[in-house]
């Protein structure tokens, strides 16, 4: 029971493409768990469909500590649309030039890193939509959207409507600063870093630290009295995930394909050894 309502990314119109973003945002709105994996190792465009299949609604694909090539990024990108499952891309900082390279390539999201203000919190809102809510530079293609004719005018509206702003909360000044944050225009989720936030806050590691839970509920409060979302990455313990998606994040990095398959390939070694 895994896929059943998400659509294939065409129906059988093909001039009226379905973004997976419009699941992605109903999951999000049901306060269901919103399952993302991140891609260190695969460099394959299969890869999104396994996810999909596994039961992931979204895609981490990573410029700020991540290995890829912009191009495998983009074809990684562009295989989830068509496979039905959100491609979000982590930008390595604020600056636009990155959030318009990936956004015109196959992104349907960004997740900007170090976020504390809500000065750049609407600074990343801007440049990841076009005017006149935003910045965002007009590319002469849009293949998030397929190769169909389109004005850029009815282009822009759709990309406006679906691109996801994610801004990670990584700092005690972001935990002071997450209502203003969560108050800010063009803002999605506001996603908890949980391993920068623990060594930022002086207990590195310690993901059940009073302090870490105190953090979170703040976060989740914020986004919750905004309509906004909250999630989190970062946090490997299953029992402790479960605890902070019982607080209200449901934006979920579940893990990475290097982690799963040591986690998964252990597991059988154990099942299998005599």
């Amino acid at each position: 029971m895994l896929r059943e309502a998400i659509p294939r990314p065409w129906n059988l119109d093909r001039n009226k493409r379905i973004v997976p973003n419009f699941t992605f945002r109903q999951t999000l709105a049901t306060g269901a768990s919103c399952l993302g994996m991140s891609l260190r190792l695969a460099r394959t465009t299969d890869m999104p469909a396994i996810a999909r299949d596994a039961g992931y609604n979204w895609l981490f694909l990573d410029l700020e500590h991540g290995t890829m090539s912009f191009d495998t990024l983009s074809q990684m990108a562009l295989a989830a649309i068509e496979a039905g499952i959100c491609p979000l891309v982590r930008v390595p900082g604020h600056d636009a030039a990155p959030i318009n390279r990936a956004l015109s390539n196959g992104a349907m999201g960004v997740i900007a890193p170090h976020v504390d203000t809500p000065e750049q919190a609407a600074a990343i809102a801007r440049a990841s939509r076009f005017a006149p809510i935003g910045e965002r530079s007009v590319p002469g293609a849009f293949p998030a959207l397929g190769y169909e004719p389109r004005t850029f005018d009815e282009a822009a509206a759709i990309l406006n409507r679906e691109t996801i702003v994610v801004v990670m909360i990584e700092s005690a000044e972001a935990i002071a600063n997450a209502d203003a944050i969560a108050a800010v225009d063009g803002i999605d989720c506001l996603f908890v870093g949980c391993s920068d936030l623990t060594f930022e806050l002086g207990i590195p590691a310690q993901y059940d630290h009073p302090c870490m839970i105190e953090s979170l509920e703040a976060v989740a409060a914020a986004a919750r009295k905004h309509g906004k979302a909250a999630g989190f990455g970062g946090v490997g313990d299953d029992a402790l995930a479960a605890k902070y998606l019982g607080l209200g994040l449901n934006l979920v990095l579940a893990g990475n394909d290097l982690a799963l398959l040591l986690r998964g390939a252990r597991a059988r070694a154990a099942a299998l050894t005599r």
